[in-house]
């Protein structure tokens, strides 16, 4: 019987630079753990949506009293830690109910160091004031260069209709080094999987009706037999993510071929569906991107305010306009209506029906990680989703709250099923953005004492140099 870990390091050098080199890197870090969950890879994904998050969108049911709609800093004037098990999850945030005991929702951080109108830019993951230059790293790229992977950091987002990599003002490894993001879900699938499929050497022009699970026969023939059930139902759910992305692609182009046949209506009309549909693709490039083992740690921004969200049944306002619509009055609303197909929404139903979608994908990709097995548990384990907005509480916020919802606990990092609320903006017990991604940090194995910018307006006796001690496990 061939040990297990020279097993492994056989396997790895005589496929070299093969298509399999990810999955067997992740095997090899498993053996190297041997029965240590915390030697397990971390990752991160962060999911980041505009006009704000409302503190009562992430209220569960049955506390919708604690805070009001639109508070100041002196409504959130005592600390709060109540168990999820007696309180059903918000409604826009039903996709997440079975996965209430992995669930954190925590509200009062403030992130005043920030300016900017309508997003805070880099600041929102940098916890620095930057809207439109990087002063520093943000944390997926702390995060991404602690923990390693073939690519340390990749970005999705939804932008214009035809490009294809953007700079969405968002993550940046370090002074005026913005990251780049995909818009083009093919153009993603190419470059990453693509480069897995040819060696890592280059970048393959890739046609969507080859398959490309043809370049891994042979090495899935020669090494499956080799290995252990639990790592031969691993390496299935590896292939799976390249089928379930083929298959898209080609569904995608059937389409594409259609409606160029087609009348322009049909086209402009495509064009709306496409990009919650392209939305979709998103989730599913990152979901097998943290499978195949190709990153840790993802970034995907779910709508820009020049979008429509028009498949939702939204009608054909934009997302800053909706913002608009939805950003003073008690429930969410101005009191202008909603015409066409989306009379039926209104006031904060509109805010729970576009949270309902992102979270949708947010457990659907949480599904799929908790299918794959991972050291004694599942890839899930090891791994925390952050849905958050990238300007605070509202569409104009001025960054004294900044609600989050957190999935996962990093390998037993944080202790989760709970509501956590801090008391607000300089009250006594206030926490900030930046002493949340300390956390994070720390769950990584990174054990920096400092991130991002200080609030220079926080009273001295609120201490932004360490992680939530009241979340950490």
């Amino acid at each position: 019987m061939i040990h297990r870990r020279r097993l492994l390091k056989t396997m790895a050098r005589g496929l070299g630079a093969c298509s399999l080199t990810p999955f067997l890197l992740q095997l090899r870090t498993e053996a190297a753990a041997d029965g240590d969950p915390s030697a397990l890879p971390k990752r991160f994904v962060f999911v980041i949506r505009s006009n704000g998050v409302l503190t009562r969108e992430i209220l569960p049911e049955g506390l919708e009293d604690m805070v009001r709609e639109r508070p100041h800093a002196s409504s959130l004037d005592k600390w709060h830690d109540i168990s999820l098990a007696e309180h059903p999850v918000p409604v826009g945030m039903k996709p997440l109910e079975p996965y209430k005991d992995e669930l954190t929702l925590i509200q009062g951080l403030s992130g005043r160091m920030m300016n900017g109108q309508h997003e805070a830019g880099f600041g929102a993951l940098g916890a620095y004031n930057g809207k439109r230059s990087p002063r520093d790293e943000t944390v997926d790229w702390a995060l991404a260069s602690h923990s390693g992977g073939v690519v340390p950091h990749v970005g999705f987002t939804m932008d214009h209709a035809g490009t294809s990599v953007t700079y969405p003002h968002l993550s940046a490894s370090g002074p005026r080094k913005p990251l780049p993001y995909y818009a083009d879900p093919m153009l993603a699938y190419t470059d990453l999987f693509g480069t897995v499929a040819t060696g890592g050497r280059a970048k393959v022009a890739i046609d969507v009706d080859r398959n490309i699970l043809d370049y891994m026969t042979e090495d899935v023939k020669r090494f499956r037999r080799q290995l252990s059930s639990r790592e031969q139902e691993k390496l299935g759910h590896y292939l799976d993510g390249f089928e379930t992305l083929r298959t898209r692609q080609q569904k995608l182009k059937a389409m594409n071929a259609r409606l160029a046949a087609a009348a322009p209506e049909l086209k402009d009309a495509f064009r709306s569906a496409i990009e919650t549909e392209r939305l979709e693709a998103h989730f599913e490039l990152a979901a097998s991107s943290l499978i195949a083992g190709l990153t840790n740690v993802c970034t995907i921004r779910c709508e820009h305010l020049g979008m429509r969200l028009t498949g939702l049944g939204l009608g054909k306002r934009t997302v800053h306009g909706i913002g608009h619509m939805i950003e003073n009055g008690p429930d969410g609303n101005t009191g202008e209506a909603f015409d066409g197909e989306a009379a039926a929404f209104g006031e904060f139903d509109t805010r729970r029906h576009v949270m309902s979608f992102h979270m949708q994908h947010v457990a659907s990709l949480y599904a799929k990680l908790k299918a794959v097995p991972e050291g004694e548990g599942t890839m899930a384990d090891n791994t925390v989703v952050v849905y958050f907005s990238d300007h605070g509480d509202r569409h104009h916020s001025p960054f004294y709250l900044w609600p989050m919802t957190v999935l996962g606990n990093a390998g037993g990092a944080f202790r989760t099923g709970r509501y956590l609320q801090y008391p607000g903006h300089r009250e006594r017990g206030n926490q900030t953005i930046a002493n949340f991604y300390l956390s994070l940090l720390h769950a990584a194995g990174d054990r920096r004492k400092t991130f991002g910018q200080p609030d220079l307006e926080s009273p001295e006796f609120i201490d932004q140099r360490t992680p939530l001690a009241d979340w950490m496990a």
